[in-house]
């Protein structure tokens, strides 16, 4: 027992359990649900202190049920008095229902600190800080946060190793990149948020990849990511878009891969058409939506499309239009017979079919 690597969804009914797990000197990875009662907390982080130099990987989950009143700064100086020694080769870091443990555990700016999810908490300006100057941090994740400020502002130089956001059923209703803040950010995904402007997004160099899952982040795509033209891949899911939406994505964003999920189109939209001279850069589609039940390809759209993937919910009509398409990746049972009559019209068309 004491050689254990991994605990998951442990949960401590009482603090000398949390003190116990301290004694598994070789646990690197941990995920822990506790009360939120003071006495827990403390055993917590000195559980945390005594395995400093295992640990890579710490998730905390304290439910909102059990969530005493967030702790003075009396208190808390006499919490963190329990953790001596700062987990210093810490990767990834996940809480939960509690945003006042994340300084205590990243204090001193923990130099292995990767990836960092916060749920399910409060959130302002000055949190952000702490994430801000930790040195490796490449993945942030905040996942329900309610935002004391409307505004969630990345500043100058901070942030410099960061590649992934994700913002998940927040109230934020505004981001701001300033310049060169967050240069090495990649991905953005956003999921069912309230947020109604994102500024700074064409001063990030190295943003190629958007992700959008709702109906409220749809339209930041006319309003906020227009003419980004560094947006290589875009993956929509539950947008409720119209054929017109589709129009603004093939004319101000140069996209070489274009991934529509399920709702990612309105359900009055259930056929869009790929348009003469859009979408010039596209390289591959891939389409698993029940609410688009055909696509068209006009001849001149989509000129460098070389691969589709898509369902049996979709029927494809034009492919023959499609210059340089090679491959076709089908998901369902009979592929649609205009598709298999096409490709026997098209020698240089290789077709993949994944039966369920």
């Amino acid at each position: 027992m004491i050689n254990i690597e991994v605990l998951s969804n442990v949960k401590a009914q009482h603090h000398d359990n949390l003190e116990d797990i301290g004694k598994l000197c070789q646990l690197r990875k941990l995920g822990v649900v506790i009360d939120g009662k003071k006495s827990h907390l403390g055993s917590l982080l000195k559980a945390i202190s005594d395995l400093h130099a295992s640990l890579r990987s710490l998730s905390i989950t304290i439910p909102t049920t059990t969530l005493e009143v967030t702790p003075s700064s009396p208190e808390l100086q006499d919490i963190a008095s329990r953790l001596k020694h700062h987990p210093e080769f810490l990767e990834s870091l996940s809480i939960s229902g509690a945003k006042h443990l994340f300084p205590l555990l990243t204090e001193g700016g923990n130099k292995k600190l990767a990836k960092v999810t916060l749920s399910n908490t409060p959130l302002n300006q000055d949190d952000l800080k702490f994430f801000a100057q930790l040195p490796m941090l490449q993945c942030v994740r905040l996942r329900h946060i309610s935002c004391t400020e409307s505004v969630l502002n990345f500043k100058k130089d901070d942030f410099k190793c960061l590649k992934y956001l994700l913002i998940e059923g927040s109230n934020l209703t505004n981001i701001t990149f300033e310049d060169e803040a967050a240069c090495e950010l990649e991905k953005m995904v956003l999921s069912s948020t309230c947020i109604e402007s994102i500024s700074g997004v064409h001063g990030l160099p190295k943003f190629e990849e958007l992700e959008l899952n709702s109906s409220s982040c749809g339209r930041l795509l006319s309003s906020c990511f227009y003419n980004v033209e560094r947006i290589a891949k875009l993956t929509l899911r539950g947008t409720l878009l119209k054929q017109g939406d589709l129009r603004i994505i093939a004319r101000e964003l140069n996209i070489c891969c274009l991934v529509l999920l399920e709702n990612s189109f309105d359900i009055s939209q259930n056929q869009i058409t790929f348009e003469k001279e859009e979408f010039i850069w596209l390289k591959l589609l891939s389409v698993d939506c029940s609410t688009i039940t055909k696509i068209n390809f006009i001849t001149g759209s989509a000129p460098r499309l070389k691969k589709i993937v898509w369902s049996s919910f979709t029927s494809l009509s034009g492919i023959n239009n499609l210059p340089r398409l090679k491959e076709l990746e089908f998901n369902g049972y009979s592929v649609p017979n205009d598709v298999e009559e096409a490709i026997k019209n098209n020698k240089s068309i290789n077709l993949k079919h994944n039966k369920p």
